[in-house]
């Protein structure tokens, strides 16, 4: 999908308007986004905003993530930010889900990834206190990579939160990305490139 609206960024420093993964690599690791079959009797339908086919990347300190509600599992959620190797999370809070529609968990500013590292995420949903094995949960990884000089300038100079996830996502920053689509909602044809971004990983909201 073409949008009249950004045909000057296309036409003077873009490729196309979608999600191109970043290059791969030996060290590269297929993201491990699962759920379990925990909460029996119990309705849980949430999914992560995320490919699952390659190590997404961010180049935040503390990025944002989404995640698609389709039932309220009236249940206490919590979220998990763990660094391999480390036995205590760098952060961890439970999560509000008041209703269905986008869930956007925020890293708080506390706390800051590394460049060139990996981590881990974990959206757990507690069926059940005293038997952690119940709960359902989805884990993926997300890694922050450094946030080069002339994608720094092209941000700068964009106009929009839309236009800046264009930019994002034709350099492979898929976090970022499907952060500022969703974040300029109220922008003009910003809902639009949102689903088309989900639509190219296979997800619909």
């Amino acid at each position: 999908m073409f949008f009249s609206n950004f045909d000057k960024l296309a036409q003077s420093s873009q490729t196309n308007y979608g999600y191109v993964p970043p290059a791969k690599d030996q060290k590269q690791q297929k993201a491990t986004a699962s759920g379990s079959r925990g909460c029996r009797g119990k309705s849980v339908d949430i999914t992560s905003l995320i490919p699952i086919n390659h190590t997404p990347t961010t180049i935040s300190t503390h990025p944002d993530f989404l995640f698609s509600v389709k039932s309220v599992p009236n249940l206490p959620v919590r979220f998990s930010l763990i660094e391999p190797g480390v036995i205590e999370p760098l952060w961890k809070s439970d999560i509000a889900v008041k209703r269905a529609g986008i869930l956007s968990v925020s890293i708080p500013q506390t706390v800051s990834l590394d460049v060139g590292k990996e981590y881990v995420w974990n959206l757990e949903v507690i069926c059940n206190p005293s038997r952690p094995a119940e709960n359902w949960y989805i884990r993926a990884v997300i890694k922050r990579v450094p946030l080069k000089p002339e994608l720094a300038q092209k941000l700068a100079e964009a106009n929009s939160e839309t236009e800046k996830a264009i930019i994002l996502a034709n350099n492979g920053i898929w976090y970022d990305a499907v952060y500022y689509s969703y974040k300029g909602k109220n922008e003009v044809d910003s809902m639009s490139y949102f689903k088309q971004l989900l639509s190219q990983i296979g997800l619909t909201i």
